[in-house]
């Protein structure tokens, strides 16, 4: 059929056209015109039509043509509908002139070669030829032979470059060229049904020669029928046998059956082949039975045993067969077998018709094999007939070259070299297998003699052939690591005789699997389920068939790898993890402690509002599947990893469900905090101890492990004293546990934040934010000696602090940012914890009426009195209780006393010996003993509060020490000279008894001079029925009562001289004037609690009246 050539934009540096070249690309030299065909602006202005192809069109018209277009067509070139447009064998003009180009070019380098391996003239060769004539030519042979050479070569390309010329103005015309293809097509199909249909007329008429009825002979007919003969017919005095009787008949029929069971069983007995030993008489006949190949009747016409049997009937014993025999092959047959039964007997009958099957059986085979060559085998399948022998070529499609698979059946002589000499084997069918070239010997296939099917035949070689593909890629994969150690299950299932239930199956996910087939009629191997992702590892898998296994198992891990990926992506970004798609390290940093062998793929995970840094390295290979918790340090030159971590994940597949990313969550924060305590503790030098625990919010092999320390050691870090009183409360072991994870928001993102608020927001989503973080709780545990001196202490302590009086363990709960130490804020916690075991041991030592009245962690509520402790709950229900807390939670305990207490004036002096290395243990006794002095001195205060506000005369009470105060008295401050005692107060131990000693002592060379000061000290001293005693120039009185007695009886005695003083009685007090004056002055009381005023290094309370 004749092509037509397709212009394109190569095409147009020959010879310019009419053709807009500037869009679009072009056929037959015309643009946009998908047919082929030439679209001529002349012609479309003379025709009024635009070209189109034979059928539907966009309808757009010319954007060029100024003029209203023509009514489209639906057909091409104006041709009617029958005619149909012809685009095959059409070839681009681009193509034809670029490959004429290339072909000339190659042969010019040829020509040029051979050229110059021709050889040089001889003057040439000589040397003749420097300075001869130019103008005239070298007529040498050798010359002239390269001149007729060149000269043949140009005309040669000149005649294909001018056909090339020819074709090019020809293509101008492509339309009229392509509308007379399409006519001459229609009218060379319409010769050829013409034709056809003219044979068939023809052969009609000559067949119609053999059915001719010839003509009745009418005379011959009337003549039988009226007198019942005709002379001129012809007798053949037939002697008609005379009729046998049924009895006779059977009679007849029993006497053959006895003859036939006679001859059988006495004269052939040594003659019947054991093939034949399966047979039955009946009806005059015998019938042998061979299985699964035939059954054969015969008969005898002789009594004489030395005459042959006779052929009567054959049936096949085997599906599919014919039932009947046809007219045909029942005499040739009959013909055949009694040949044999003449020549050899039965032995020759059963080797004939053994052969004659084994040949029907391959021809059935054959037929079948065709009907599916012809069926849904099509181009899958080619079959070859050798003789008695048959070829199968199976998945022929799937190569194009190599080695092929096929299967022969033929029949086999049943001789071998294990065969007993003088035994008779008969024939049989064998198959000989051969995969990709190469005979499998080691594989026999039993031929199903009694039901012949070529699909099923075919089956079962494809069904081993899938087994040897599938149980290839099993072998491979099941030694390596990631099966041996039962990280994911692959399965392998070979169903015989059904090759497209045979499949592979390899885990992906804990959900998905991937199954591998292979498609039983084209080979291919299949990729199940389908998906987008399994079909491309299909076209993978098939587009080099000859790959070795193991390249196809590497490309089966490359595929898993990049489905967890994937995976891991898809199901881990909604929790907040996502996959790096640059990796923060070269491969080679993480080589080094991954230990894997072979190729690997690494993914790298970051989860947001974990610390920068902080990454999750995944390890995929064959040998197995590897987590990693590492932290990169960024340099200038490459990523460094700092630390790293193996996390103890599940042996099998993990389920990538929310679960698993929160557990992942909390466990890789977990590791990365415990790194970070860990760190710290080695930084510091600490000696610690890590064992394995289970936590109850991760899975059982997510084990965080727990950190033992001692408490000694925690808390010496920044108060060495503290350490060494341990022992007393509790066991030196600290346990430090990762409990959970909190999400935090920063304070400037949480809108309900004040100015005080902790900017935490645990009601936000994780995905709120790009900039929440996450804290880790850590649970730290210290065991009391003894948990009953805690016993106020019942359950949740604080917010934070939990303690179980049963186990006696305080529990505390720390919340720090993940990755970082909490050393200093356990040492803070535990350091309040002892200054609280000390205090209760103190308050319960103590011999003095203290008790416990509430228990925190940073508050110690306690009552005292100034009595011993006693038994009688009356006599201590009947005293004033004063109530006092300790703060714990600053860096110095501070003793804080209830308004109204008397012994406010020694806050601070009580603060220095509770921070002190004493600590709490003499506080309590303290509070005790130094509360009746404390009275005394408010009650002298009060006392002088009147007088002080005449600005004659004041009172200074100074706390020097807990265990020493002054009393200093000054008279007459507006005279010159004024008068001053000084009383010093001082607890002293008698004989294991505490006593109060007040003497005098002023300052100046006279420590206790002899004025009236002196008299009156004396005189109350010395005054009877006193409880006190005098020790010379002091007194001494007991600390619990004597004491606030002397000092009330000592101030009384001296209240009088300041109230007889002559510049007190000459300024008499109106009662308005005193009430206004009182309201203008400041007077500080003892009722009226205030912190006491530093004068000096003493720390003294100054009770002042100035003005």
């Amino acid at each position: 059929m004749p092509g037509v050539v397709m212009m394109d934009g190569g095409a147009s540096h020959f010879q310019s056209t009419n053709h807009d070249r500037s869009n679009g690309p072009r056929t037959n030299g015309a643009q946009g015109s998908p047919n082929g065909l030439v679209n001529h602006v002349g012609n479309q202005s003379a025709l009024g039509t635009n070209t189109m192809p034979n059928g539907n069109t966009d309808g757009s018209a010319d954007a060029g043509s100024s003029r209203s277009p023509a009514p489209v067509t639906s057909r091409m070139n104006d041709l009617p509908d029958e005619i149909q447009h012809i685009t095959q064998g059409f070839i681009p003009l681009r193509l034809l002139l670029c490959r004429l180009a290339q072909q000339t070019q190659n042969e010019l380098g040829d020509e040029i070669m051979a050229l110059a391996k021709m050889p040089l003239p001889s003057s040439v060769m000589n040397g003749n030829g420097v300075g001869a004539d130019a103008s005239v030519d070298d007529n040498s042979p050798e010359n002239l032979n390269k001149k007729v050479r060149l000269l043949n070569f140009v005309q040669e390309k000149h005649g294909e470059w001018v056909k090339a010329l020819i074709i090019v103005n020809w293509s101008r015309k492509a339309e009229p060229v392509s509308k007379l293809i399409d006519l001459m097509h229609h009218i060379n199909k319409t010769r050829a049904v013409y034709q056809a249909s003219l044979d068939y007329m023809i052969n009609i008429r000559r067949d119609l020669t053999y059915a001719r009825i010839p003509n009745p002979d009418l005379r011959t007919a009337l003549q039988v029928l009226s007198t019942g003969q005709a002379p001129w017919m012809p007798e053949l005095n037939y002697i008609q046998p005379p009729q046998i009787t049924p009895e006779e008949q059977l009679r007849w029929i029993e006497n053959l059956n006895t003859l036939l069971s006679i001859r059988l069983n006495l004269d052939e007995h040594e003659n019947i082949p054991e093939q034949f030993q399966n047979f039955e008489i009946q009806s005059g006949r015998i019938t042998f039975k061979v299985p699964r190949e035939f059954e054969v009747d015969l008969t005898i016409a002789d009594e004489d045993p030395e005459k042959q049997f006779w052929f009567i009937d054959f049936r096949f014993a085997f599906q599919p067969a014919p039932s009947e025999l046809t007219d045909r092959l029942r005499e040739v047959l009959e013909l055949k077998v009694n040949e044999a039964l003449q020549k050899d007997g039965l032995p020759g009958c059963y080797k004939f018709l053994h052969e004659f099957v084994l040949t029907h059986k391959i021809t059935e085979y054959y037929r079948q094999a065709m009907d599916l060559s012809r069926g849904r085998w099509v181009d899958m399948l080619a079959v070859e007939r050798l003789r008695r022998a048959m070829a199968i070529h199976y998945w022929s499609g799937r190569r194009s070259d190599g080695p092929q698979s096929y299967l022969i059946m033929g029949v086999s002589s049943g001789k071998d070299s294990s065969s007993i000499a003088g035994q008779r084997n008969s024939s049989r069918l064998t198959l000989r297998w051969f995969r990709d070239g190469t005979e499998v010997k080691d594989v026999q296939f039993p031929l199903d003699e009694e039901s012949i099917s070529t699909e099923a035949l075919l089956n079962r070689v494809i069904g081993k052939h899938t087994e040897h593909i599938l149980r290839g890629f099993h072998n491979v994969m099941k030694s390596q690591g990631r099966y041996v150690e039962h990280e994911a299950s692959l399965g392998l299932n070979i169903v015989d005789g059904r090759p497209e239930e045979s499949a592979l199956t390899m885990q992906l996910s804990h959900e998905q699997c991937l199954t591998i087939k292979v498609a039983p009629i084209t080979g291919m191997l299949l990729a199940m389920p389908p998906s987008k992702g399994n079909f491309d590892l299909q076209s993978q898998l098939n587009k080099e068939v000859r790959r070795p296994v193991t390249d196809q198992v590497a490309l089966l891990e490359r595929f898993r790898c990049s489905f967890v990926e994937d995976e891991l992506n898809r199901r881990g970004k909604s929790r907040g993890w996502s996959v790096c798609n640059r990796p923060p390290v070269k491969p080679e940093e993480a080589r080094q402690f991954l230990g894997i062998r072979g190729t690997y793929q690494l993914i790298w995970l970051k989860r947001r509002g974990l610390p920068d840094g902080w990454y999750i390295m995944v390890g995929q290979s064959l040998n197995g599947d590897q987590w990693w918790l590492t932290e990169i340090i960024e340099r200038s030159d490459s990523n460094k990893i700092m630390a790293h971590a193996r996390l103890p994940l599940s042996p099998s597949i993990p389920r990538y469900s929310d679960k698993f990313f929160a557990e992942l969550t909390f466990f890789s924060s977990a590791m990365m905090s415990q790194i970070g305590i860990l760190g710290a503790m080695h930084k510091e030098r600490m000696k610690y101890a890590v064992q394995d625990r289970i936590n109850p919010l991760l899975p059982p092999n997510m084990k965080v492990p727990s950190i033992h320390v001692r408490l000694s050691e925690i808390l010496g870090r920044h108060h060495p004293h503290v350490s060494k009183n341990i022992s007393s409360w509790a066991f030196d072991t600290v346990e430090i546990n990762l409990k959970t994870i909190e999400n935090r928001l920063p304070q400037s993102m949480d809108p309900a934040a004040g100015p005080g608020s902790r900017g935490s927001n645990e009601g936000i989503a994780p995905l709120a934010s790009e900039q929440h973080r996450y804290n880790i709780v850590v649970d730290a545990r210290v065991k009391v000696a003894d948990p009953s001196r805690f016993g106020p202490l019942r359950g949740n302590v604080e917010r934070d602090v939990a303690f179980n009086e049963r186990l006696g363990v305080f529990a505390f709960s720390i919340e720090a940012a993940v990755g970082s130490s909490i050393l200093d804020t356990l040492a803070h916690r535990l350091q309040a914890l002892s200054r609280l075991a000390g205090s209760i041991d103190a308050i319960r030592q103590s011999p003095q009426d203290v008790q416990c009245e509430e228990i925190t962690l940073n508050n110690v509520k306690f009552s005292y009195t100034d009595r011993a402790r006693s038994t009688n709950a009356e006599a201590q229900q009947n005293s004033h209780r004063w109530t006092a807390s300790l703060d714990l939670q600053t860096e110095n305990i501070k003793l804080i006393l209830d308004p109204g207490n008397p012994q406010l004036r020694a806050a601070e002096q009580f603060d220095k010996l509770i921070n002190s290395a004493e600590g709490f243990k003499g506080v309590p006794w303290f509070l005790s003993t130094t509360l009746p002095i404390h009275r005394a001195l408010s009650s002298v205060e009060h006392a002088w509060e009147a007088l002080a506000m005449t600005n004659q005369c004041r009172v200074n009470i100074s706390v020097i020490s807990l265990d020493c105060y002054t009393i200093q008295y000054t008279l007459n401050l507006a005279k010159d000279v004024s008068r001053c005692l000084t009383l010093f107060v001082k607890l002293q131990s008698y004989n294991a008894v505490p006593q109060w000693h007040v003497y005098r002592e002023e300052t100046g060379p006279q420590r206790q001079p002899d004025d009236e000061f002196q008299k009156i000290l004396q005189k109350v001293w010395l005054s009877g029925e006193r409880p006190w005693r005098r020790l010379g120039p002091s007194v001494a009185a007991d600390a619990t009562d004597g004491i606030e007695a002397l000092v009330k009886a000592t101030d009384e005695a001296i209240r009088p001289l300041a109230v007889k003083s002559p510049s007190i009685s000459k300024q008499p007090q109106p009662k308005m004037a005193a009430q206004k004056n009182v309201g203008q002055t400041k007077s500080v009381a003892a009722s009226k609690p205030r912190p006491p005023q530093q004068t000096g290094l003493a720390g003294k309370v100054v009770i002042s009246l100035d003005d």
